[in-house]
């Protein structure tokens, strides 16, 4: 492309900036937007053929303008997820469209022009994978997943089954929290006889849902059992993440993943946070990386068979059915590893379109069979519809914020008797607010140097430095897409959750410059600069690596006392079920939860529900109970009671005022249940409930009354 073309493009993208910004709606932007690239690219063709070069410049303008026009029109035009008149109720808004696809297209952006360079200029690509491994390595490759697998159960897994065991320091133990009512109580409501997701709903995705539902049988059903059983499936998570990174990066890379994770937020962080970090959400995203890069760059390139693609399409539908960030963001490692490592990998156009199809297929066949088979095959759309609805909030900035975790930052300016007294203080995550902005940029680069490296160096480079290359490409990739979810929720739990990859990235950058670069002062620049990273991380972390080394001499100790626990979580399966064994079956570990002064009423709340209501479904128009019931999750999960609308979690399910009114007509609407309410609860849900009865039908109202005034059971009666 000519100064002249580039010139043309840039004053188009300007223009479609400023349209964005003055019209106020997408269609109308749409309209503008198209003629203005139109006639920006009928110049640019029209200088390209006087100078003789047509195709390859039109189509760069074709990628440059639709960049910058997909830009605006889904990062600063008005968010088509919220309408202008809707209101958004229990979160705050914070817009970030603007930096998540900011984020997204540059990297996109990477990705085209290496495309561009390679496709239209006719940049050559060889492919020399390495040498398949032979039998003889297949032992070894083995053993070394045993032993990476042992470790990481030491290094990671140990220290984290050791909260099983966990108390609270005079109160309650940290399980009995929001984040796992949430799930418990949509799984009661399966226990009941919901449908699974759909009428238990919940935004973790069906597959989690009905994983941990299985596990959490297995343990024990309560909310000591859930930690056991969230416990139990992150640490098999992290084993089996480790263990793949053993099988596509070496023993090596392994073990500095280990000590990687430790120095930098990862899931390491929140594998014991029961409820909130089911590692399940992004662990086949990694995975898919890592896989993508041998098939393309690696020794798998050499396969030609239908299962190249199949099988990690699978995966990825896998993935999916499990959580909706598995679907959208394994997608995500496909398009960025189709666009940078195929040209690389020496395959034509026409074998990585039907690798893309293969892939793509297989992962829609398995997420359609396994919703059909265990949530019902009528309701496929359905589960599609609700999976991605929250997300596209979520996109429009609902229930996000620059940063979630509270942050301090004092300074004090003094003269005391005539000399100057000054003090700087600060609270709460500043590194990980800095480490999660300031990588964008890093990641970012990352990316644009890979991307340089396999347009310039590729061919050239010894197989030392493709094989290299290639493991670098699978860990960058997978970062850079995971990264992603850090973005939009942002704090120091939503940065380590995701951040499978980002140890390993940073560790690997330095050698990544020394060897992928060309000589010269950026390259110093930069390995200087990723070592400060490293030696930054070492100090930091030190105390964290001494504390695990030092747990390292209770292994058997420690393993033989979880075990045990296990196997009495286990023991009390079967057995009569109380408000204390909702807590935990072990007696024990009750005492802090039957001496909690709201214990008794709750009890007898419970109780009389129960009776009254006999056996029909009851909708909860209260927020809170008291202080032991404090959320709807709670009630619905101790009080064992079967929802209306299937929403047991208000306040993590309704984030706009249009939902809250579809939810209230949807609960007013049901010809047959129960209302329970107080004094406190939503007026407009309990005026709409008290209207929705008309003869013949008529409604049943009683106080419900103990050791004191509870609330009032409405309850439809009738034909």
């Amino acid at each position: 492309m000519t100064a002249v073309q580039g010139l043309v493009c840039l004053v188009a993208a300007a223009l479609l900036v400023v349209e964005v910004a003055v019209l106020e709606s997408r269609l109308a932007f749409l309209l503008a937007g198209l003629a203005t690239s139109v006639v920006a690219l009928a110049l640019v063709h029209q200088i390209a053929r006087r100078s003789g070069e047509r195709r390859g410049s039109l189509l760069y303008g074709v990628g440059l303008l639709g960049a910058i026009a997909g830009y605006c029109y889904l990062a600063l035009a008005p968010a088509g997820a919220i309408s202008p008149q809707d209101e958004v109720i229990e979160w705050g808004r914070m817009d970030k469209r603007p930096l998540i696809f900011g984020y997204l297209g540059i990297a996109a952006f990477i990705a085209f022009h290496w495309l561009w360079m390679a496709f239209v200029q006719g940049v050559p690509a060889a492919a020399r994978p390495s040498a398949a491994v032979s039998r003889r390595e297949w032992p070894l490759r083995v053993l070394g997943a045993l032993v990476i697998a042992v470790l990481t159960y030491c290094w990671l897994g140990l220290p984290a089954l050791r909260s099983v065991a966990v108390t609270g320091e005079g109160g309650l133990a940290k399980f009995y929290d929001l984040h796992s009512h949430v799930h418990l109580s949509a799984l009661q409501q399966i226990r009941l006889g919901a449908i699974p997701y759909l009428e238990a709903q919940t935004q973790y995705g069906p597959g989690n849902q009905l994983l941990m539902g299985a596990l959490t049988d297995f343990v024990h059903f309560s909310n000591h059992g859930f930690l056991a059983a969230n416990l139990l499936l992150n640490v098999v998570c992290v084993i089996l993440f480790f263990v793949v990174v053993q099988q596509f990066l070496g023993f090596g890379w392994a073990i500095a993943g280990l000590v990687g994770w430790v120095l930098w937020p990862s899931p390491a962080q929140r594998i014991d946070l029961a409820g909130w970090a089911v590692l399940t959400r992004w662990v086949a995203i990694p995975i898919l990386s890592l896989w993508l890069a041998w098939l393309l760059l690696g020794a798998g390139s050499e396969r030609r068979g239908w299962s190249t693609a199949v099988l990690p399409g699978a995966l990825w539908g896998l993935g999916g059915f499990l959580s909706q960030e598995n679907l959208s963001g394994g997608l995500l490692v496909l398009v960025f590893s189709l666009a940078l490592l195929g040209p690389a990998s020496g395959m034509s156009p026409k074998r990585l379109a039907r690798f893309t199809g293969l892939f793509v297929l297989a992962g829609g066949v398995t997420f359609g069979a396994l919703v059909s088979a265990l949530v019902g095959p009528s309701h496929l759309l359905e589960v599609v519809a609700l999976a991605n609805a929250k997300s596209g909030l979520v996109m429009a900035g609902v229930s996000n914020s620059i940063w979630s975790d509270n942050l301090g930052l004092q300074f004090i300016w003094n003269i005391v008797d005539g000399r100057l007294e000054t003090d700087l203080r600060a609270s709460g995550e500043f590194r990980e607010l800095f480490l999660t902005y300031g990588l964008v940029f890093l990641l970012l680069l990352a990316l644009g140097f890979l991307a340089a490296f396999l347009g310039r160096r590729w061919r050239s480079a010894d197989d030392a430095t493709r094989e290299f290359g290639r493991k670098f490409a699978g860990v960058a990739v997978g970062a850079v897409v995971l990264h992603l979810f850090s973005l939009l929720r942002s704090d120091t739990s939503h940065l380590a959750g995701p951040s499978f990859l980002l140890p390993l990235l940073l560790l690997m950058l330095p050698l990544f410059f020394w060897r992928c670069l060309a000589l010269g002062k950026v390259r110093a620049a930069l390995i200087v600069v990723s070592l400060a990273v490293i030696a930054e991380a070492a100090i930091a972390g030190r105390v964290e690596v001494e504390r695990r080394v030092a747990g390292l001499g209770g292994l058997w100790r420690d393993s033989g006392a979880v075990l045990d626990l296990y196997g009495e979580l286990r023991s009390h399966r079967g057995e009569p079920s109380n408000l204390a064994v909702l807590y935990s079956p072990v007696p024990r570990y009750q005492a802090a939860f039957r001496g909690h002064p709201d214990f008794p009423e709750a009890e007898e709340l419970f109780g009389l529900l129960r009776d009254r209501s006999q056996g029909r479904r009851v909708e909860l128009g209260s927020y809170k109970f008291d202080e032991l019931v404090a959320h709807p999750d709670t009630f619905y999960f101790l009080g064992g009671l079967r929802s209306l609308s299937g929403i047991t979690s208000p306040k993590n399910s309704l984030w706009l005022r249009s939902e809250q009114q579809a939810w209230i007509a949807r609960v007013a609407g049901t010809r047959s249940g129960c209302l329970f309410f107080n004094a406190d609860s939503n007026r407009q849900l309990v005026d709409a409930w008290m209207r929705s009865v008309e003869p013949p039908q008529t409604m049943v109202i009683e106080p419900i009354a103990g050791r004191r005034d509870y609330g009032t059971l409405a309850c439809k009666a009738g034909p």
